[in-house]
């Protein structure tokens, strides 16, 4: 009998650490599924540029508070100095934005961490994000550079002849008059400040539409996403120019959901 006792508090006590570590991965894995916290750094000069957004993936709207934090030391992390700014907002579902923005000098000798949290009502960190910037061997696979020559693309490149790499964050004009262009170009603007990067060729076309009237559709690869009359009153293509971008990246984010799903499967 004592030794079925102990065979039992020895179970409950794996029983214990298993749930344990269970929590913990389920926990470990909730970020950034419904509020999604990115950093944008951006180099100019000797600054770098650091912006914090988020992007509400759900399907309400969310009251959220937010902390932008730059870490600065040396390679060893022996001295630190720590910046925090932080605040609190409401997301509309669907809604991106750019919560703080700072500007930081650009030190070789510097290591520079960059921790983006988000918060929810209930005080929940449900979104983060970290960049590391002339890390230490530890901080190998974090490491951001910063190329700005590297990282610009141009529709010309969607040829498909990349050598293998796979090229994104591509928008094409199809535009037939001066509103269709200049449309084209509030939504390229946009689309690039918005971080989506995505692996689709994006394409802004314009099309005969009733009347005299032309209209605009935006296409993911071959998916039509948004489709709309056009009107050259500025108030209106910026208007249109919030939704387009806002259904984009709710088309883009369920379609990688989907994929996830049927990999799973």
């Amino acid at each position: 009998m004592h030794v079925l006792r102990m065979c039992l508090h020895n179970a409950n006590i794996l029983f214990g650490i298993l749930l344990t570590f269970a929590t913990w991965g389920v926990s470990s894995q909730i970020y950034n599924t419904e509020v999604e916290a990115t950093i944008i750094l951006e180099e100019q000069f000797n600054f770098i540029s650091v912006t914090g957004t988020a992007y509400n993936k759900s399907e309400i709207s969310q009251s959220l508070r937010y902390e932008l934090s730059v870490i600065k030391g040396d390679q060893n992390s022996t001295n630190k100095s720590r910046n925090s700014q932080q605040g609190r907002f409401v997301l509309s579902s669907g809604e991106q934005k750019s919560l703080s923005n700072t500007t930081i000098n650009k030190s070789e000798k510097d290591r520079i961490i960059v921790l983006l949290l988000v918060y929810d009502s209930q005080n929940n960190l449900i979104g983060k994000d970290r960049k590391v910037i002339n890390g230490n061997a530890r901080d190998k696979q974090d490491r951001i550079v910063l190329d700005r020559e590297n990282s610009k693309t141009s529709p010309d490149m969607a040829s498909g002849i990349n050598d293998g790499v796979a090229l994104k964050g591509i928008v094409i004009e199809d535009t037939k008059t001066k509103v269709g262009r200049d449309f084209y170009k509030m939504f390229s603007a946009a689309y690039r400040s918005s971080n989506m990067n995505a692996s689709e060729i994006i394409t802004v076309k314009e099309d005969l539409a009733i009347g005299n009237n032309t209209k605009i559709e935006i296409y993911a690869d071959q998916d039509l996403v948004i489709e709309f009359i056009l009107q050259p009153r500025q108030d209106y293509l910026e208007a249109m120019n919030i939704d387009s971008i806002r259904r984009l990246r709710r088309f883009l984010f369920l379609k990688e959901k989907n994929k996830t799903q049927v990999k799973r499967y």
